[in-house]
């Protein structure tokens, strides 16, 4: 389903838990941008879900989109600052809906890759990673999140640099060419050098470790649950094995779309 926001004021909700640090300290940085105590800027709200994980946030609100403030954990750590789309390419381990997409708002989520990395005065990395856990609901939505543990979810400066990035996704409105994008690992470091340095934005990703189980039921809802129209699939030349990306070209070229490979 291609969603057309209103436009150019389109309108948000900013979600946070006040439970959880890495979404308590921005949220608390955007009252003193603009939010205030009441929680409203310009029509969009600041909203304290007070979900104790952050994967049970609720998303029943009448708005055009949500921006979750969300943490991000690795084993492998190392700080970091990163942003996707929720979303389940096959089974649902970490909540929402099994092979479920949600609406994707790439032209956003690019304004909010652009704010981090040019105010990451910190030196952490910056990526967008592929669509992953829940929820499921039927608002496009963006996860916005400090990783990879105690350490960086506590500090100050990252807080600033969250709620800098949020401001950001609210002032511009630009729409850029966007893409169904495929390949690489899950931190999609190929999609966030485009991203980053080119004119394109990329909303959902397949990475190679889910290309086996992908099927028409989830490539056309990668196609077509998205705000802006997308231009076609991007893939990652030589990311997959070759049996996975035909399957994967064969479908998206039944609905008509365009490729193109690096």
């Amino acid at each position: 389903m291609f969603i057309k926001l209103p436009a150019p004021h389109n309108c948000m909700h900013v979600l946070y838990s006040s439970k959880i640090e890495a979404s308590r300290g921005p949220a608390e940085r955007l009252r003193g941008m603009g939010f205030g105590e009441k929680g409203e800027w310009k029509g969009h709200m600041l909203v304290d879900t007070g979900a104790g994980h952050i994967l049970d946030v609720p998303t029943d609100f009448e708005t055009d989109w949500l921006l979750v403030l969300s943490t991000h954990k690795s084993e492998r750590g190392g700080p970091s600052f990163t942003v996707h789309i929720p979303g389940n390419w096959d089974s649902a381990d970490m909540g929402g809906e099994a092979r479920t997409l949600n609406t994707a708002y790439a032209s956003r989520m690019k304004d909010i890759l652009i704010s981090m990395n040019e105010n990451n005065s910190l030196g952490w990395n910056v990526n967008q990673e592929v669509d992953h856990h829940g929820p499921t609901c039927k608002l496009p939505i963006i996860f916005i999140e400090i990783g990879s543990g105690p350490a960086e979810w506590g500090n100050p400066k990252a807080h600033e640099i969250i709620a800098e990035a949020v401001m950001d996704s609210i002032d511009k409105k630009e729409l850029y060419p966007s893409w169904f994008g495929a390949g690489g690992g899950h931190y999609a470091p190929y999609f966030t050098k485009k991203a980053l340095e080119g004119e394109d934005a990329f909303g959902h990703i397949l990475p190679k470790y889910k290309a086996a189980t992908v099927g028409m039921d989830t490539v056309e809802q990668a196609v077509e649950k998205n705000v802006e129209k997308i231009e076609g699939l991007w893939y990652e030349k030589k990311s997959f094995r070759a049996e996975d990306r035909d399957k994967l070209f064969g479908l998206v070229r039944e609905l008509g779309i365009e490729i193109r490979q690096r």
